[in-house]
């Protein structure tokens, strides 16, 4: 990265030009006096002891008292790391403050879905929905856009992809790897829509893709609640999952376990190809009393139909029946399936 380019990047972090230039010149330099930082970077003489204090109140440069005194700079990554904490925590703490807003405006939460317009918003949004994910990530999408994802889905090891695409010659290198289920669409209409669901936490649904990705208007639908996204779930299986071939399976074995997964259809597709009995760890609440339960014991059935998902445990000496979001005839509403074999 050329010079001009970091200067411009500390002034984004909140520096003065000047500020900028001195805190590179005193790396360049080492411990220096002002004297020499003035010669070094063409602060005027006037202005650099105003500078150098700034940036010491800032946390960029320690003083080092004596005769002459001596300038220092702290650690980059030290200085880089307390910004970035700080940065942090004031997005956090301006996210709790917009909903706040919009709760006393409105009377609500905000809304679950949303309108993103533009082609690269929506791949940056895809994007961060891979690389946030924490069990799974389920995409159903043309060939066309899964390659755009490439970089995301070879940098994400410790999560599952299922992912249906209209694939037709080889299987590439970067969809063989240990975590992926790839199954090829039958090529029916219905694969012009894109979904990409990451866990229950986000999910993006979009349309056919623009050919002149710059100047068609796109706009593609982004959801952030787990009741809507466990919906989309529900359709990815049903819909497309369901009606495509599976041509690469999950190499179950090499898979680092324990496994958290957030979706029931997830967990019967990996039984389906590992097998049962597996043992297992389930997080929900009890149908009917609504109270937090964790039955821990041996997946030893499940049964999977367009309408019905759930899995046969035996815990504590008895069978018990998990469904996910939204059961009711089960004994248990499943939140997390942790498969320990």
């Amino acid at each position: 990265m050329r010079e001009d380019e970091i200067i411009e990047k500390l002034q984004k972090l909140g520096l003065t030009k000047y500020e900028s230039l001195a805190y590179v010149t005193l790396l360049k330099l080492g411990p220096s006096k002002a004297t020499d930082i003035t010669r070094e970077s063409g602060i005027p003489h006037t202005r650099v002891y105003d500078v150098l204090s700034s940036l010491h109140r800032k946390g960029f440069v320690d003083v080092m008292h004596g005769s002459p005194r001596l300038y220092r700079p702290v650690n980059p990554e030290v200085v880089l790391e307390k910004i970035k904490e700080e940065f942090i925590e004031d997005i956090n703490n301006l996210k709790s403050a917009f909903v706040e807003l919009y709760r006393e405006a409105h009377g609500q939460e905000l809304p679950e879905i949303w309108t993103i317009q533009g082609f690269d918003n929506t791949l940056e949004r895809v994007e961060y929905i891979i690389r946030s994910a924490r069990h799974e990530v389920l995409i159903n999408t043309p060939f066309e856009f899964l390659k755009l994802l490439k970089n995301e889905i070879r940098a994400k090891k410790d999560v599952l992809f299922v992912i249906i695409t209209n694939l037709e010659d080889e299987i590439p290198e970067w969809l063989m790897a240990d975590n992926i289920i790839l199954s090829r669409t039958s090529g029916a209409p219905w694969l012009m829509a894109s979904w990409i669901i990451g866990d229950s936490d986000y999910a993006i649904f979009f349309g056919a893709i623009p050919k002149d990705k710059r100047r068609e208007k796109f706009y593609s639908f982004w959801a952030k609640s787990s009741k809507v996204v466990f919906q989309y779930m529900h359709w990815f299986y049903t819909i497309y999952f369901d009606n495509s071939e599976v041509v690469k399976p999950v190499n179950y074995a090499a898979l680092k376990k324990p496994l958290s997964l957030v979706n029931i259809r997830t967990v019967i597709t990996l039984l389906k190809m590992a097998g049962t009995p597996r043992k297992a760890e389930i997080s929900g609440k009890w149908v009917d009393t609504r109270e937090p339960v964790t039955l821990r014991g041996e997946i030893v059935g499940y049964e999977y139909t367009p309408l019905v998902a759930n899995v046969r445990i035996n815990a504590n000496g008895k069978d018990w029946k998990v469904g996910g979001i939204g059961s009711y005839v089960e004994d248990v509403e499943g939140e997390r399936f942790i498969l320990l074999d």
